[in-house]
């Protein structure tokens, strides 16, 4: 299942969780690697961790990249801004909280693997994104991304610096 997300091309794809007393199988790739992101090409996969509650990880969007994310550990709420110029959704904001338990925000969007939803989130190019732990708990995240790193794709404005972003950690009870 594919959940529409108010910025064009930002996709969350919710995959088969199967849980038992032993804990949870979540697949990464329910369609092999012949899903649209796999067939493009992987060329880089890491994990990028936030410890703390509130501590602000990624904060940057590519002119190239498209990355693929997974929320494995922990709960974090991710912000997303559409810094495309020729975007229909251009300037749009929206946060959403993805990852393993249940939380106390309740007037967002969340989808979490204790609830069955296992988040693939595919960010294109053009697209600012960052997450922080809404918990004390470490959250661990596995990306897949299109490119290879390199430093001249980035670009890397402060959280303070987009807009809205700002409200929407405020509505998490977490501050810039």
């Amino acid at each position: 299942m594919t959940i529409e997300t108010p910025i064009e091309g930002l996709k969350i794809n919710i995959n088969k969780v199967v849980k038992d007393n032993r804990g949870y199988l979540c697949e990464l790739a329910p369609q092999g690697l012949t899903g649209p992101f796999f067939k493009a090409g992987v060329k880089n996969v890491h994990t990028s961790v936030a410890v703390g509650r509130g501590t602000v990880r990624g904060g940057h969007y590519h002119h190239r990249n498209t990355e693929n994310f997974y929320t494995l550990a922990g709960t974090a709420l991710w912000i997303f801004h559409d810094y495309r110029a020729t975007s229909p959704t251009a300037g749009k904001t929206w946060g959403v909280v993805l990852g393993a338990e249940d939380t106390c925000i309740r007037d967002m969007d969340s989808h979490l693997i204790a609830k069955g939803e296992m988040a693939q989130v595919v960010v294109p190019a053009g697209i600012y994104h960052a997450f922080c732990p809404v918990t004390d708990q470490t959250v661990i995240v596995l990306v897949m991304a299109s490119e290879q790193h390199d430093n001249s794709d980035y670009v890397r404005p402060a959280i303070s610096e987009v807009p809205g972003a700002g409200e929407i950690l405020a509505r998490a009870g977490l501050k810039l």
